[in-house]
């Protein structure tokens, strides 16, 4: 018995460091985890319910920020169809080269870029995705700022947080108020007992 608590003390407390450590120095997810992370949210987060949520549909220009291993990638381009247009920006360019190869002729355009200072034109996109990707980010406010920029008037922002299984973990408050600070109205919402998605709007005026 006291060696399983022992154990369980342990493992308690590495995750609890893993935390602490991340939310002290924010960084981009560890390639090493993708493949873990890929697998839990192909089952936790099925990429039509995602999509769905984050209002995603045929034609629409979307940027996907911080795609690592492309769980919803394949998905999200053959939603926009030909008609439509996503690009995928990562920091990271072995990911961008592992996604390509994985991708194959699927692969829509991936761009290494930083999401402090996006390479897009002014109103470029319809629908921005930040899946378990804003507690990465060094500077989220000024993140969300060319998010804001990118946007056409009335685009959508989605972001979606899941609470298993991710150190870098948003609670919603936190995100509705950075959101607030970047000029951007709160809309839908969709909530699970480990995981939510909330869609943002960049106000017409």
């Amino acid at each position: 018995m006291d060696t399983v608590l022992i154990t369980l003390a342990s493992v308690v407390g590495t995750v609890a460091a893993i935390v602490v450590w991340r939310r002290l120095f924010p960084s981009p997810m560890p390639a090493w985890f993708d493949p873990i992370n890929t697998w839990y949210r192909n089952r936790a987060f099925p990429p039509p319910v995602a999509l769905q949520q984050f209002s995603v549909a045929s034609g629409q220009r979307v940027l996907e920020l911080g795609p690592a291993g492309g769980y919803l990638t394949a998905a999200a381009a053959e939603m926009v169809g030909p008609a439509g247009m996503l690009i995928a920006l990562d920091i990271q360019r072995p990911l961008l080269r592992r996604l390509r190869a994985r991708l194959a002729a699927r692969s829509p355009p991936l761009v290494q870029g930083d999401a402090l200072a996006l390479p897009f034109r002014d109103a470029a996109f319809d629908v921005v995705i930040l899946a378990g990707v804003l507690g990465e980010l060094l500077d989220r406010l000024r993140a969300l700022g060319e998010i804001r920029r990118v946007l056409v008037p009335e685009g959508t922002l989605a972001v979606a947080e899941e609470f298993l299984l991710d150190p870098d973990y948003m609670r919603l408050p936190a995100v509705l108020r950075l959101a607030n600070q970047a000029g951007f109205e709160p809309r839908e919402r969709f909530t699970s007992w480990f995981q939510y998605t909330q869609r943002f709007c960049r106000p017409a005026a």
